[in-house]
């Protein structure tokens, strides 16, 4: 996985570009909100990791997105607390 980021830093642009291997994704669900939901992809490289957050609408655009080009995403999994 490869992320670049572009950010403002003292009135000039500065480009960021990390990038590692996908260890673990996380699926959080609030029961009460749905809008509150998140899925969080945490990602490990040789000398940098991360977390990449998606609200559940932004995965889910993702996803229909991904699967109407490719197919990918087998299969999600939801895990609950």
């Amino acid at each position: 996985m490869k992320i670049r980021v572009k950010k403002l830093h003292d009135g000039r642009v500065v480009k960021l570009e990390s990038g590692g291997e996908i260890r673990e994704v996380l699926i959080h669900s609030d029961l009460f909100d749905k809008e509150k939901g998140k899925i969080s992809i945490c990602f490990r490289g040789h000398k940098n990791s991360g977390i990449v957050e998606l609200s559940e609408k932004e995965a889910n655009d993702l996803y229909k997105t991904l699967g109407s080009k490719i197919d990918l995403i087998k299969e999600i999994k939801i895990i609950r607390n």
